[in-house]
């Protein structure tokens, strides 16, 4: 979301990172070709001031499935103060079997020590962090203009690299080789959609630490998924490079989300009981 560039699960959210949130409270954004409209970067920033993550204090439990080549896992997802904890519901859309099920308890069963999920939560505040850089350069990173396709719904930005953009950490060198596609909701000012495609190959401390191959791509889609909270609802990353020189990278995975649901405010041990009891939907 999010990057640990080029690294595990960061290298993925790297992606998600590419979208999810972004910046300045304004007036409602107006259609383009009126006299007085916003540039494209201007509503671009507006919108990714609304998607700071400000609602840290409101919880939801949703379902969660991440599809890769060798298969897919679906979990129960629930948000608490201390974290966010995941349940596994199905392996390849099939239930586990008794065995599955009682190491996947286990394994969640651990995080009732407190220091363990000090270091889930830390790793979930680093990967956050890794998002909101990204994030927070693409106003900046991107030259925007109003597309000729819209709708009543969202406003349509098409972006290319800002030649005069010096990225300030490894996160956002990213942007500076994609060309993307930002749909904005009017309503809300919040990013509902971005397409963006490698159009040239990324590099990573002179290609030593890494690189992305041209034609990598990331879709990503977020909306109002309960009351006025909003949340990715599908993600699809497709890259493929290589990692300090010689390691291939290939990254190939469709997340989505659905079923958000407001819950309390709960400890570690309580969630880990509504995961246990909650009626999950399996599938969407």
């Amino acid at each position: 979301m999010n990057f640990q560039v080029i690294s595990n699960r960061l290298r993925l959210r790297t992606a998600r990172l590419i979208l999810m949130t972004i910046a300045l409270i304004s007036p409602a954004l107006a259609r383009p070709g009126d006299a007085a409209d916003p540039t494209a970067n201007d509503v671009l920033r507006q919108a990714v001031a609304n998607e700071k993550i400000g609602s840290r204090e409101d919880y939801y439990a949703w379902m969660d499935r991440l599809q890769k080549p060798r298969g897919s896992v679906t979990k129960l997802m629930v948000s608490t103060p201390q974290g966010i904890l995941g349940r596994i519901v199905s392996y390849n859309d099939r239930a586990l079997t008794p065995d599955e099920r009682q190491q996947d308890d286990a394994r969640i069963d651990r995080l009732l020590d407190p220091e363990m999920m000090r270091e889930k939560a830390k790793k979930q505040h680093d990967d956050q962090q890794h998002i909101e850089h990204v994030l927070f350069a693409l106003a900046d990173a991107f030259q925007c203009d109003y597309s000729a396709v819209h709708d009543d719904r969202n406003l349509r930005l098409e972006c290319s690299p800002n030649p005069n953009f010096s990225a300030p950490n490894y996160e956002s060198q990213v942007l500076q080789g994609m060309r993307a596609m930002i749909l904005i909701d009017r309503a809300d000012k919040r990013i509902s959609r971005i397409e963006g495609t490698l159009f040239k190959e990324v590099t990573f401390g002179w290609g030593i630490l890494g690189r992305l191959n041209r034609g990598g791509s990331i879709e990503i889609t977020q909306s109002k998924v309960a009351g006025k909270h909003w949340g990715i609802t599908r993600m699809e990353l497709t890259f493929e490079g290589r990692v300090i020189v010689v390691k291939p990278l290939k990254i190939q995975e469709t997340e989505t989300a659905w079923d958000y649901r407001p819950v309390p405010r709960m400890t570690v041990a309580q969630a880990l009981e509504l995961l246990r009891n909650y009626p999950a939907k399996a599938s969407h």
